[in-house]
């Protein structure tokens, strides 16, 4: 059996550099920050690690009408960031604090959640909720990825091999926005069997504008309830219509039955988490929680 024995390893200074190396060792080069995922799976046919953490990669700012998270931010950071503690950006907060052990969160990185493209990832839902765009580099300059476009399969994204990401822009949500993120998993610190982001946008008089439930752990990439989102449009929202749509949300799945839950609890995971962060996103949105200021 091959051992995961990398015999090459570069620390770049800048991110060109860090292109470099990866065009120069081909498939046989990835790149690592916090390692969580990376020095687990530890495969054979890594032989060159590119360390990422001298780069400049770690913030999370205001920019414009929005903010910018850079790809190196650890988890942690993303958990007790000051700009992520009030209306809807509080919803990445809260995906954040869903993730693993306090250890594991002070080392993994938000670029290393989203590029792993694992399906049962906490950050996708609530960021493509969120309407998040992904600024990649590579070889051939730098390009911007709607986060709903980024996850292509199980594992597999839209970054090609000589490209990094290097941050995502969340744009201000409009007036009356309100988001929420809900996971359950078998222990508190578990992968997820099911986990939820959700963005409920109301004109002022608690009508439904816009919604997006985004559902991650029951297909190969998150995925977007489109018919569950139509349920609300237009309509104000009861108690009674947030059921409609969580059952609308759970009959647009089709999970997989594997050693951690069945098809049939991940679908009524789905319901039970849809309602929940339906009501929470709503009554943020009636408390004008994304309003520009």
């Amino acid at each position: 059996m091959t051992s995961f024995r990398p015999t090459e390893y570069f620390r770049p200074q800048c991110i060109e550099e860090a292109v470099k190396s990866l065009i120069d060792f081909g498939e046989t080069a990835r790149a690592i920050a916090g390692g969580t995922d990376l020095m687990v799976e530890k495969p054979p046919f890594v032989n060159c690690l590119v360390d990422l953490t001298n780069l400049n990669l770690g913030y999370v700012d205001k920019e414009g009408d929005g903010i910018k998270i850079g790809a190196l931010t650890k988890i942690s950071g993303l958990e007790e960031s000051p700009v992520l503690q009030q209306g809807p950006y509080s919803a990445i907060a809260a995906a954040a604090r869903s993730i693993g052990s306090p250890g594991i969160r002070n080392m993994a990185t938000l670029g290393g959640n989203l590029c792993n493209g694992v399906p049962s990832a906490d950050m996708p839902p609530v960021l493509i909720a969120l309407d998040g765009k992904a600024r990649i580099f590579g070889s051939q300059g730098t390009r911007t990825v709607p986060l709903g476009d980024f996850f292509k399969d199980a594992r597999k994204t839209a970054l090609k091999h000589d490209e990094i990401l290097l941050d995502i822009f969340i744009p201000a949500p409009p007036a009356h926005t309100g988001a929420d993120f809900q996971k359950i998993g078998r222990t508190a610190v578990d992968l997820a069997l099911v986990n939820v982001g959700v963005r409920v946008t109301c004109d002022g008089e608690g009508h439904c504008e816009e919604s997006v439930i985004v559902l991650g752990a029951v297909a190969p990439t998150p995925m977007r309830a489109v018919k569950a989102e139509e349920v609300l449009k237009g309509k104000k929202i009861t108690e009674a219509l947030i059921e409609k749509a969580a059952i609308s949300a759970s009959a647009e799945v089709l999970p997989i039955d594997d050693v951690r839950a069945s098809a049939e609890y991940r679908r009524e995971l789905v319901v039970h988490l849809t309602k929940n962060a339906l009501k929470n996103a709503n009554e943020m949105a009636l408390r004008k929680g994304g309003e520009k200021k």
